[in-house]
């Protein structure tokens, strides 16, 4: 597989009408000839759950065999833990406040990030799921951090990422 490039940064956005700034992304996608998502922070167990997301996204989509129609939203799909694309979205951008994660991958990611700086705010924000948020949102239950630490939460969450080869 060719060696791809990819940009991972914060950035904040208040959204009133989600459907409107997804169409200002794709179109910004399509100028660049990019693929980008934007990731609910508040759901991503950091740069590596989203890294493995990325990365298990491609190869679906280079075996001609991947769930949903666009490579943005089978990384989602990945990102998620989830088989229906239905699911996959509340991982992504939402009305009201968001803080998030932007991806870009391949295209013209300067271009990429220059235009969508018209759509977010970049900012460190250093925001990343609780404890909490990723076991509900991937299933881990209080017996496997017993086993493996909760210091390695992370982990637990990327092998989800990894698992869902199998559910296909």
């Amino acid at each position: 597989m060719m060696e791809q490039s990819l940009t991972i940064y914060e950035a904040r956005a208040a959204v009133s009408d989600t459907a409107a700034v997804l169409a200002q992304v794709n179109a910004i996608a399509k100028k660049t000839a990019s693929t980008i998502v934007l990731f609910d922070a508040e759901k991503v167990a950091g740069q590596d759950h989203i890294r493995s997301a990325v990365l298990h996204a491609k190869r679906s989509c280079a075996s001609g065999k991947p769930v949903a129609r666009t490579l943005a939203m089978e990384i989602l799909l990945y990102a998620s833990g989830q088989r229906q694309c239905s699911l996959a979205p509340r991982f992504g951008l939402h009305a009201g406040d968001n803080v998030l994660f932007v991806v870009i991958l391949d295209g013209d990611t300067a271009a990429a990030q220059e235009l969508l700086n018209e759509v977010v705010v970049p900012e460190k924000h250093g925001v990343r799921a609780s404890r909490a948020v990723l076991m509900k949102e991937f299933g881990i239950t209080d017996a496997e951090l017993a086993v493996v630490g909760e210091d390695r939460i992370d982990e637990l969450v990327i092998e989800r990422v990894a698992l869902m080869d199998a559910y296909k």
